[in-house]
């Protein structure tokens, strides 16, 4: 997939522009606040159809102004076909913006048609947020992934979120009266039928997602470390068909029933599941040492607990307690790496890869092993200090100052 332009008018401080593109490696550099990362969540929201900055529509639209339009242009990889998107913002109030969606100038109305026609992944500094942050992160990172993948996920995951906020308000009402049983069981096998659907592709994401995340990290750490994924959920690990699945799911739901009356809310299902995310060495002493210690200073009162994890066959440590900075930034940024190789398999093309500021954040060595993993993509790359993009890489440069993009 090959992006050729974007064109621009009123979005966010955009200036009226059409920027130019080209294959392999494009830097975008300037000062903050003058548009790069703009540009990037502009040509991102044609792939994920959501913004990785806001949930307002209305704030894609030029202060002062009463509509906003992006357009890109790009190419297949297998059929070299042209195809268009375009994206409209109304402001039908202070805060608020309808949306218009165009493919091949033709208004699609629904957001699954739209989506998984362009694809594009992206890394910013908030994705470190994938290991420090929330399992409900993690969540959107594969729901993002798979919704550009799959239009059926799009469709199961609102009919989900859907049955959930049904059930969820009857659970509130039921805890101070009769519940309905004969209700809540329907509401369980909606629930489980689409909520399997949701646990076997996220499933099947990071089985493929754990090969090449490995792969990457490996290298970017200098076959020092690998790394490991782990989707976990409440139906576990042996996971059969959808079938099979939305059975445990059912029967989960119908053991939990007690306790969810008793809470006003149902306690197991994709929207509580997490993407276990570990940095896996090859258990050295030194390795062993530092997580005995770790272990014993987060569980000092549980002596039995600190001795089993400092004894692990193979030591594997969750990302999120026991890696460091640089670890963490290069586990996220293997997992997005890994990501385009997921829609390379599966689509026949790369997407295009989109990374914000993020060579000021990587050292001299990894900025150069992380170029050499990108080579044979398309990649636009934002930065503030040209100086950072090493010389000895060819890159089409577009400078940004004021909204302005100019080539050099």
């Amino acid at each position: 997939m090959l992006l050729q332009t974007l064109s621009v008018e009123n979005f966010r401080n955009l200036l009226p522009q059409t920027l130019e593109f080209a294959d392999g490696v494009n830097l975008l550099y300037g000062q903050n606040a003058t548009g790069k990362t703009n540009s990037l969540e502009c040509i991102y929201l044609f792939a994920s159809g959501r913004s990785f900055r806001t949930r307002k529509e209305a704030d894609f639209i030029r202060r002062g102004e009463t509509f906003a339009s992006a357009e890109i242009h790009f190419l297949r990889a297998q059929t070299q076909n042209a195809e268009q998107m375009t994206l409209r913002w109304q402001k039908t109030g202070s805060q608020n913006a309808a949306k218009r969606m165009l493919y091949q100038g033709c208004e699609t109305p629904r957001a699954s048609e739209f989506l998984g026609i362009f694809r594009a992944v992206l890394f910013t500094p908030d994705h470190l947020s994938l290991i420090k942050g929330s399992p409900e992160e993690r969540r959107r990172f594969l729901d993002m992934a798979l919704s550009q993948l799959a239009p059926r996920y799009v469709r199961c995951m609102n009919e989900y979120l859907k049955v959930l906020s049904q059930k969820n308000n009857y659970l509130k009402k039921a805890m101070h009266g009769v519940p309905d049983y004969d209700y809540l069981d329907v509401l369980n096998e909606q629930l489980a039928s689409s909520g399997a659907v949701l646990i076997r592709q996220r499933y099947a994401f990071t089985e493929r997602l754990k090969a090449f995340a490995g792969s990457f990290y490996t290298a970017l750490s200098a076959k020092h470390e690998t790394l490991a994924v782990r989707y976990l959920s409440a139906v576990g690990q042996d996971l059969g068909d959808v079938s099979e699945i939305a059975e445990k799911l059912t029967g989960i739901y119908r053991a939990d029933r007690a306790s969810e009356l008793r809470l006003g809310r149902t306690l197991h299902g994709p929207h509580k599941d997490d993407l276990a995310i570990f940095i896996a060495g090859r258990a050295a002493d030194w390795e062993l040492t530092a997580a005995y210690a770790a272990a014993v200073e987060e569980e000092s009162e549980d002596s039995s607990k600190a001795e089993k994890k400092a004894k692990l066959p193979i030591s594997e440590f969750n990302a999120r307690t026991f890696a460091s900075q640089g670890q963490q930034r290069s586990a996220v940024l293997a997992i997005k790496l890994a990501e385009g190789e997921i829609f390379k398999e599966l689509t026949g093309e790369y997407p295009v890869f989109l990374l914000d500021d993020l060579l000021g954040e990587l050292d001299a060595e990894r900025r150069s092993r992380l170029l050499e993993l990108i080579r044979g993509r398309q990649a636009l790359i934002s930065c503030c200090d040209r100086a950072a993009f090493p010389d000895n890489v060819k890159a089409h440069v577009l400078h940004v100052s004021d909204g302005l993009f100019r080539p050099e």
